[in-house]
């Protein structure tokens, strides 16, 4: 019987694939050409979401056209620009789909796992001293999530390589850090679940490169300001 169950849900799956109807918003119908159009995403990687149970089935009745393109853009943003694999992914959907998280509660949920590029955390380092340190600057309660752990090794690694923030220094960096979050969720998207999640998750990797770009820009501007003698 189990056998025959799962061959009819395969069954009913091919049938779905190989069909290219989906309902419009006002009733009528789309292919999946269409949806292909209106999201950037082919036909083929399409159905391979269907596969793996990432969007709703072309011919469910319960799926919406508008909210299927929106989710259809998070997941390639995922997996070809985050690099995110698809159990990930899946996981980060059932996030949007919770109907009990509120915006704000959902870009923390999404954004815990991400790691921060190029950061590593070496088994031996002593991050003591770099509780500490964020402690100063008012984060008394850290969160067991990786940029966190990478954080404070990036801080530890810096104070052993003789290039450690005083006081001064890192509350610097934390103000601006601040006025930064402050920021991104006052620009915030709250149209849609999907488009939540695309702002925070997309936002936060793809910001993090551009706060680091306009930093870089920043010391380049004050060395352009230094006399030549200074500059040497």
């Amino acid at each position: 019987m189990r056998s025959l169950q799962k061959l009819s849900r395969a069954c009913r799956e091919c049938y779905y694939l190989l069909m290219s109807v989906v309902r419009d918003v006002g009733g009528g119908t789309v292919s999946i050409s269409v949806l292909s159009q209106r999201s950037g995403v082919s036909v083929a990687t399409i159905k391979y979401y269907i596969r793996e149970g990432l969007i709703r089935s072309t011919l469910d009745p319960k799926a919406d056209d508008v909210e299927t393109v929106n989710q259809l853009r998070l997941i390639r943003g995922l997996v070809h620009v985050v690099g995110l694999s698809i159990r990930q992914v899946r996981k980060i959907l059932n996030l949007v789909r919770d109907p009990e998280l509120s915006p704000a509660a959902l870009m923390t949920r999404v954004t815990a796992d991400l790691p921060l590029a190029g950061a590593r955390v070496a088994d031996d380092t002593d991050l003591a001293g770099a509780r500490a340190a964020l402690a100063s600057v008012g984060f008394d309660e850290l969160p067991d999530v990786p940029y966190v752990n990478q954080l404070l090794a990036a801080i530890a690694l810096a104070e052993e390589n003789g290039v450690g923030m005083d006081a001064e220094h890192l509350a610097a960096y934390t103000t601006a850090a601040r006025e930064c979050a402050k920021s991104d969720f006052d620009h915030m998207l709250f149209d849609s679940p999907s488009r939540e999640v695309q702002t925070a998750v997309l936002g936060t990797l793809i910001y993090d490169s551009i706060l680091i770009g306009l930093r870089r820009l920043a010391h380049r501007e004050l060395v352009d300001q230094l006399t030549p003698f200074q500059s040497q």
